[in-house]
């Protein structure tokens, strides 16, 4: 199985850059990723223009909520499963390490929002100083609210900051609270603080998209934005981040360019919320939503080549 790993012994950027580079080379050749082109009969470019259903026009970014359901790729669901499993799409949901200093949630869909939370609980020990988690202004769906109607918020980051005040158990009226704003949505940028609980802090970040007139908030966003507010980060520091099982190593790349673009100090590991008994449960999803992910993973590669 395919899992990327931030190496922890290299302090030089480019070679930081190159340690990645390399384990994306043995992504990009292996016999996995040949026979799901095959089975597609594309390469890797033509990939991304037959199957890259998130590209809205002038540049804007679809939500995976809003991707058109009339295309399908469930009729090769019994060949392509399996080859996703050795790519690491399905299996990964346990850390490299033990422990961990700082748990991160990403936010995501309602659903994401409440299984990733509560997946985080399980992973913190003496050793966590910070539970936070990473948002944005994202307006919820209609779509993902009929699928999770537990709950009446209406942003990613409100849902995020729910599920945290019940998962952890803290007082959802005592936070402070620096919020910005203007007319845009994906500009808004928010830090809630519910102070400390069993000698650990947790806060929920909503970031702002850096590029508003487009899309929300994405991942190298969110992180950039954390670790701008959080200041110096030390080379020990170990942060988890918590994510769905589908989206790890994709995000782990997205997350180590801004490690390491931005110079930011300390390891990075990614798992997904999805236990060994549960995993099954991603079986409900299109193999295209897959195609996605690893689309988005080829991407990357070009962006680590400009830090060598």
């Amino acid at each position: 199985m395919m899992r990327f790993i931030m190496p922890d012994n290299i302090s030089d950027v480019s070679q930081k850059a190159k340690a990645v580079l390399a384990q994306l080379e043995e992504l990009l050749h292996s016999e996995a990723l040949r026979e799901i082109l095959g089975i597609l009969d594309v390469d890797t470019h033509t990939l991304e223009r037959t199957y890259n259903k998130r590209a809205g026009a002038n540049g804007t970014v679809v939500e995976l909520q809003g991707l058109d359901s009339s295309v399908s790729l469930e009729e090769k669901r019994e060949v392509l499963y399996p080859l996703f499993r050795e790519l690491g799409f399905i299996d990964i949901n346990k850390p490299v390490k033990k422990n961990h200093s700082r748990i991160i949630v990403l936010g995501g869909s309602l659903n994401a929002c409440n299984e990733r939370t509560e997946c985080a609980k399980n992973w913190i020990d003496e050793t966590t100083v910070y539970v936070d988690g990473l948002a944005c202004y994202r307006p919820i769906g209609s779509a993902e609210r009929k699928n999770a109607g537990f709950s009446l918020c209406d942003t990613e980051f409100g849902a995020m900051s729910e599920n945290f005040v019940r998962v952890f158990n803290l007082d959802g009226r005592e936070f402070t609270e620096d919020f910005k704003s203007n007319r845009n949505l994906n500009s808004v940028s928010c830090v809630r603080n519910y102070g400390k609980a069993d000698n650990r802090e947790y806060r929920i970040y909503a970031a702002p998209s850096s590029e508003p007139h487009l899309r929300r908030a994405d991942t190298a966003d969110t992180l950039s934005f954390y670790y701008d507010c959080e200041g110096q980060i030390g080379a020990g520091d170990s942060a988890l981040f918590v994510t769905n099982n589908r989206h790890c190593n994709r995000q782990f790349l997205q997350l180590a360019y801004c490690m390491i673009k931005g110079g930011y100090g300390g390891t990075i590991d990614v798992i997904g919320c999805y236990s060994d008994e549960n995993v099954t449960s991603v079986d409900k999803y299109d193999p295209l939503l897959y195609l996605q992910d690893l689309i988005g993973i080829i991407d990357w590669m070009n962006r680590f080549k400009t830090l060598v």
